[in-house]
């Protein structure tokens, strides 16, 4: 368990579940299997993991980024940065994983350990059994829509919304609690657009679970969040909507 909660800890958490992954595993496949892509087309698979990638090479930046600010020597940090860039290239997704293992190396991962020792404590873990609540209710409110009578732009709208936090759910390992908040920041603005809409349909099981699946996701966001700042944005934000419907 790293001491730390930031960008660099989760990046090196991944980093360490591929250990003992053998040498002759498609890239494609070791990283299918780190970042949960369960896709059979290849080339949707492909894109999932190509997207899912993105997603570290943003948190690689923000390491590289805090590290400049902290003051620490460059040089103690830039080559395992580049190291673990070229271990997450897209470019040798089809070649095996001995070319993207040689990249990391005891020294870089050691080099990215010690990084998240540095940067700052940013929040808590989100245990598995919050995530899989709501993976649940996720699930509930996508099976509520298979009879659903709503207006049919109001249920292309839950059915986006499942989508978002599917992602975010998807997106949580890589680049933490953000993720969640990220998602629940587009979907509030988005209510809030068609709120008559929805305020027509307030009473139905449709927009019950939507915002129970919502509040939910910023619970655990929230509580996440160790800057005073950030508590409790959501489940206020969230919160208001609900006094409005």
């Amino acid at each position: 368990m790293p001491k730390n909660i930031n960008s660099a800890s989760r990046l090196y958490s991944l980093f360490e579940r591929t250990l003992g992954e053998p040498d002759n595993t498609q890239i494609l496949e070791v990283w299918a299997k780190l970042l949960g892509v369960s896709e059979s087309n290849a080339n949707r698979k492909a894109a999932l993991v190509s997207e899912r990638l993105r997603w570290m090479h943003r948190e690689l930046e923000l390491v590289a980024e805090q590290m400049r600010e902290s003051g620490y020597s460059e040089n103690l940090y830039a080559k395992a940065i580049l190291n673990i860039e070229h271990a997450m290239s897209a470019m040798i997704l089809p070649a095996t994983w001995n070319q993207a293992k040689q990249y990391l190396g005891s020294d870089t991962l050691l080099a990215l350990a010690f990084c998240s020792e540095i940067l700052p404590d940013e929040e808590s873990q989100i245990s598995a059994d919050e995530l899989r609540e709501i993976q649940a209710l996720v699930d509930e409110l996508r099976s509520s829509l298979s009879a659903s009578e709503l207006p049919s732009r109001l249920v292309a709208l839950i059915q986006h919304h499942v989508e978002l936090i599917q992602r975010a759910l998807a997106e949580y390992p890589i680049t933490g609690a953000k993720a969640l908040r990220e998602a629940a920041r587009t979907g509030l603005g988005e209510l809030i657009e068609v709120k008559e809409t929805v305020r027509a349909s307030r009473d139905t099981p449709e927009i019950s679970k939507l915002v129970t699946a919502w509040k939910k996701v910023n619970e655990v966001a929230d509580i996440a969040f160790k800057s005073e700042k950030l508590a409790q944005l959501g489940q206020k934000a969230w919160a208001a909507l609900e006094n409005f419907l």
